[in-house]
């Protein structure tokens, strides 16, 4: 598969939603690659191996962390290691993380809920963007990337991996209890001479903070829902884009591969309350008034147990542009004046 050297286009590295192995699907990844820059948001598991497939190291300029579930973060530290001074393999610049940083208190639904909360994980924290990825350079990582440098004269890696915690601004009145998505305007988080991202809380239950992403280009725009229940916000951010790739999934269907007991039940509430329906994620698309479709995080993810034409069809029932139910490495061309055939039909974006 060739891809253009100017324009915008994306690659979905990873389709596949929540923390299971799938023989079918990479974890959830998305990369927005403008003029040979390249823009991953999340890094699921085995989506470092897609990643090559359409991009090189020495293009990529920024990974974005919608949050901090492990189904989006699995290959962080690959990411973060694998371009780091290998020959012909290597970043050709700093790359700059973006991702939540650590709320003020572990989230909660209610003060009643933040009791039962604080005395169930006791004395665990959680951790910012900053301190996950210098968890991974000098913890994780910390002999590899030691010998490393004494054998191979590499240099020191945060020289080549800067993380930045993503500030939400004052006026949003966000708190991880009492305000964990409130209305809000979307707001800037990264600019280059190429693109322009910026960011909007989302519904993702407990999780907080829970972002999702719009990349503008001088080609088009293009919003990554991040993990998120209906959003109004995910909505407003969305407003207007070439391209919305957003999360999908069926309740019933992978409530079906879990054995019963008080785990399901939990895990129920957190589904239901957490995620968008496939029977909901058209409606999210004709209220955003996008130019074009696209489902991943796909949920359930293993082969044969989501009904991809069912979802299909419910999403084209409420929103009347192109829809499609995304496959790991498959490539839209936002913008025209480009050409570009994607896997199963024309996949040209915004033309």
């Amino acid at each position: 598969m060739s891809h253009p050297h100017r324009g915008m286009s994306v690659h979905t590295l990873g389709t596949g939603g929540g923390p299971i192995v799938s023989s079918s699907r990479a974890g959830t990844s998305t990369a927005v690659r403008v003029d040979g820059a390249t823009y991953v948001v999340d890094c699921g598991m085995g989506s470092i191996r897609n990643y090559r497939s359409s991009c090189a190291w020495s293009e990529l300029r920024g990974i974005f962390l919608t949050h901090h579930h492990s189904d989006h973060i699995y290959d962080l530290g690959s990411f973060l290691v694998t371009g780091w001074q290998v020959p012909g393999e290597s970043f050709s610049r700093p790359i700059q993380i973006f991702g939540p940083g650590r709320p003020p208190r572990v989230p909660a639904l209610d003060a009643e809920h933040a009791a039962q909360v604080d005395a169930r994980i006791g004395k665990r924290a959680m951790a910012g963007t900053t301190e996950v990825v210098g968890a991974l350079l000098d913890r994780v990582f910390a002999s590899d990337i030691c010998i490393r440098m004494a054998d191979e004269g590499r240099s020191e890696p945060h020289e080549w991996v800067t993380a930045h915690d993503i500030g939400i601004p004052v006026e949003a009145g966000a708190d991880p209890v009492a305000a964990r998505h409130p209305q809000m305007e979307p707001f800037e988080v990264y600019r280059d001479e190429l693109v322009t991202v910026t960011a909007i809380l989302v519904d993702h239950r407990l999780c907080y903070p829970a972002f999702a992403f719009r990349f503008d280009s001088a080609y088009g725009s293009v919003v990554v829902s991040g993990d998120t229940a209906y959003s109004e916000n995910c909505i407003r951010l969305a407003r207007g884009a070439d391209l919305l790739l957003h999360e999908v999934m069926d309740l019933e269907a992978i409530l079906a591969t879990f054995p019963d007991g008080p785990t399901r039940d939990g895990i129920e509430i957190h589904l239901r309350e957490s995620h968008t329906s496939f029977d909901e994620v058209g409606k999210v698309a004709r209220a955003a008034g996008v130019g074009r479709l696209v489902l991943h995080h796909i949920v359930p993810n293993t082969p044969g147990t989501a009904d991809l034409q069912k979802m299909e069809k419910a999403a084209r029932r409420d929103f009347g542009g192109p829809v499609q139910v995304a496959e790991d490495n498959d490539c839209f061309v936002v913008g025209a004046g480009t050409d570009h055939a994607g896997r199963r039909e024309e996949a040209q974006v915004g033309a």
